[in-house]
């Protein structure tokens, strides 16, 4: 994902004179529906993920610290929905032998907390404390894991004073085995349920409907229509299927006779025949993030297909894609995939580059990353891949033209997938032929 980002024709402007809220959507899950499936997923992970990561990273404690207006980014996925994150409330996880580890909420805000923690005690201020104290002194921890972390965001939620407040709490003696929790984060995070799978593709046929509808000539007329009203309608439908949108969904515009420079078209410019269109989007759906990115022509007056350059230069990015996919096996690390892959584009004699992203319950995620990396990768490079994880396989490939008097069309795609037992696996058929709109 590339982070960033008029009137129209009568016929649309009639659309948003009707709000398109208004409108029924079909489908849509309930609120009820979201929170029963949050809390059955959040459930067997920790039932079934967290005892292992913990044993895999030597950590026997593990302490989440919530805070109010400022949540540690994993609260969500180690409490049930709706959990209020107030000032001081802490989870805490042990492993102490058994079939999956003890899970201990303390605070003042714990309601309903007793279907997800076999131990419930309501404190305050400095009473949490003394509650953790009596856990290291009773299971005796040789490893207390925190959320501190220099690379991933994800694993870094612990505030300084709360780390403070955590080491004087804890006194001499069991501060001293404080360690960084972010290779259990990671690992926590990333293991994904065989059943999630199913969740994820809806949240990925929802992004496609919407992107779908917008490039359509029922949003866009050639001449009137701007980038920035087919923004805005994306951002609505969004809204409307109460989807979050984790950026500013982007548009790109190439244009035969215009330089392209590979940055996000102005709001304000206006789509014209000929253009080629292309958009970065992803959604928030059922606590899944999204990311694709897709091609769309217009056609010009009297034509009636694509330009045959313009189905090379996408059949090229298609071809990277077989190759990436060829080179990703459970194991290898993102940098040594990236460098395979790209050894094979360039004796294919592609235009190429590479910068794929883990992807899950957040945008850019805590897993394996296959990209460009300037001299020694960072640890998402040298993390493995993942068997069940989920990449956003993010590439492009750029080719000369001959419509277009030998100029350069860039070709970046964007789709997500999951790490199968027989390889890499779309969610959703990528895209092979142009979007076309006539």
């Amino acid at each position: 994902m590339h982070k960033r980002i008029s009137v129209l024709g009568l016929m649309v402007v009639l659309l948003w004179v009707v709000p398109v809220s208004a409108q029924v959507v079909e489908g849509a899950r309930t609120e009820r529906e979201r929170a029963a499936i949050h809390d059955r997923i959040v459930r067997k992970k920790l039932e079934t993920v967290l005892g292992p990561a913990m044993r895999s990273n030597n950590i026997q404690m593990w302490i989440v610290l919530g805070r109010e207006y400022n949540p540690d980014p994993v609260f969500p996925f180690v409490t049930p929905d709706a959990t209020y994150p107030g000032a001081g409330n802490t989870y805490v996880f042990i492993d102490n032998g058994g079939e999956r580890p003890l899970r201990v909420a303390i605070g003042s805000h714990q309601n309903d907390q007793a279907k997800f923690f076999d131990r419930v005690t309501a404190a305050r201020g400095k009473d949490v404390g003394k509650e953790l104290l009596k856990l290291a002194e009773e299971f005796d921890p040789a490893r207390i894991g925190i959320n501190t972390a220099r690379e991933t965001g994800a694993a870094d939620g612990l505030t300084a004073s709360f780390k403070e407040f955590i080491e004087t709490s804890l006194g001499e003696k069991y501060a001293e085995r404080l360690v960084s929790a972010e290779m259990l984060v990671i690992d926590y995070l990333d293991t994904r349920l065989p059943e999630e799978e199913a969740l994820f593709r809806e949240a990925a046929e929802l992004t496609r409907k919407i992107w779908e509808e917008a490039f359509t000539r029922k949003v866009i007329t050639p001449g009137n229509t701007t980038v920035g009203d087919v923004l805005w309608y994306i951002r609505q439908r969004c809204a409307d299927h109460h989807a979050g949108v984790w950026f500013r969904p982007d548009i790109r515009v190439q244009r035969k006779g215009r330089k392209f420079a590979a940055g996000v078209a102005p709001d304000d410019i206006v789509i014209e025949q000929g253009d080629v269109l292309h958009v970065d989007f992803g959604i928030i759906y059922l606590g899944y993030h999204t990311d694709y990115q897709k091609h769309f022509y217009v056609l010009r007056e009297g034509e009636k297909d694509v330009p045959d350059g313009l189905k090379r230069a996408l059949a090229n990015s298609n071809r990277l894609q077989d190759i990436l996919f060829s080179e990703i096996k459970a194991g290898l690390s993102g940098q040594e995939v990236y460098q395979r892959a790209m050894e094979k584009a360039e004796a294919a004699g592609l235009k190429a580059m590479i910068y794929s992203h883990s992807i899950g319950n957040f945008g850019h995620f805590v897993g394996a990353a296959i990209g460009q990396f300037r001299g020694k990768p960072g640890l998402r490079g040298r993390l493995p891949m993942r068997a069940g994880s989920y990449t956003s396989i993010e590439l492009n490939t750029r080719t000369a033209v001959p419509e277009w008097d030998g100029q350069e069309v860039w070709i970046m795609m964007e789709d997500d997938a999951h790490l199968s037992p027989g390889g890499m696996k779309f969610f959703l058929p990528r895209q092979t032929e142009w979007y076309v709109i006539r």
